[in-house]
């Protein structure tokens, strides 16, 4: 189930993350969160991260499948069921559209990931995208993720001689597509494509290579947005490279639980119940508290000044006495 909340994310043509501290980009792709928490398997962790993240659709159709994205001003995503006449309903992994400033469709996104055989993809994929094709009069692409190599060939050797059938040609990729992110401005600046690098390349010798680029394109992203990505990275990993990523963000970071991230979180929740608190002492002795400064002492995240005016609270006749120098 959708929820309402709307968080805007901004990248380039090429799918780049980019904020203010990214600043060479006017895009903006909206997600939207999705409900029912982290992802479990395997086959969500790419359709999780796309969720957080669209513009990593646009980095793979551009640099894996030289693709050409139209300028689009958002993303947004799409119902991904596909209803016919008779009393069925086909249901799609996930379906994005590329926007203009007025919210119309410019290129249509069909996503799937794949991970065994299923002979019926052949019909069935061809009907996702003819009915967005139909639908919404756009152009629409099937962009497929396919874990084993040797799946993946087999669906494009089924694609490749389609006969007097409706012609597809799926865009299927595989970990071997996705590059070894290692470059920590890189990863900054797509910090989705930092994540799937890694659960891509979970099995590979190489793999810790990726931890540090990873972990700074978390830090980017600041505590709440980081979560999610994180939780992600979990969903996605297998035990055994989960426990040495778990084991870098401890040690070689310098972390005590999972990254600094969390403990941004805890002192952000420490922060608030002192202001609360501040607030309640405030109003139990009587004094009225402005609306101005009740936002200031909401919003300060300063646990040593919070305490001051914690103190201060307790004996004070006026409010300037409480928040003043």
């Amino acid at each position: 189930m959708l929820l309402e909340a709307v968080i805007p994310v901004r990248h380039d043509a090429r799918g780049r993350y980019a904020d203010s501290t990214f600043p060479w980009s006017d895009k903006n792709v909206v997600t939207r969160s999705y409900g029912a928490g982290m992802p479990s398997a395997e086959h969500e962790s790419p359709i999780a991260l796309v969720k957080l993240d669209p513009g990593l659709v646009a980095w793979l159709l551009t640099n894996v499948f030289d693709v050409k994205v139209p300028d689009y001003h958002h993303a947004r995503a799409q119902p991904t069921d596909v209803r016919v006449l008779v009393p069925r309903t086909y249901h799609a992994d996930g379906m994005l559209l590329f926007c203009d400033v007025t919210d119309q469709p410019l290129l249509a996104v069909v996503l799937e990931v794949q991970r065994g055989w299923d002979v019926t993809k052949r019909r069935t994929w061809k009907l996702y995208v003819a009915q967005l094709e139909a639908e919404l009069n756009v152009n629409a692409g099937l962009l497929v993720y396919c874990p084993d190599p040797r799946i993946a060939r087999r669906y494009r050797d089924l694609f490749e001689f389609d006969g007097l059938s409706l012609t597809l040609r799926p865009l299927i990729f595989t970990p071997h597509d996705v590059p070894l992110v290692v470059d920590v401005d890189l990863a900054r600046a797509n910090p989705a494509l930092a994540v799937l690098s890694t659960i891509c390349h979970s099995g590979d010798s190489d793999v810790e290579a990726t931890f540090p680029a990873l972990a700074e394109a978390l830090l980017s992203l600041g505590p709440k947005r980081a979560i999610l990505y994180y939780d992600v990275v979990l969903a996605g990993l297998p035990e055994a490279t989960r426990v040495r990523w778990e084991a870098f963000m401890t040690t070689a970071i310098g972390h005590e639980y999972r990254s600094e991230l969390f403990r941004q979180i805890a002192a952000d929740g420490e922060a608030r119940g002192e202001a609360r608190a501040i607030l309640t002492v405030l109003e139990a002795r009587g004094l009225a508290v402005p609306a101005d400064v009740r936002e200031r002492i909401l919003a300060c995240t300063d646990l040593p000044q919070l305490d001051v005016w914690l103190r201060r609270a307790g004996t004070a006749t006026t409010i300037d006495e409480v928040v003043g120098d």
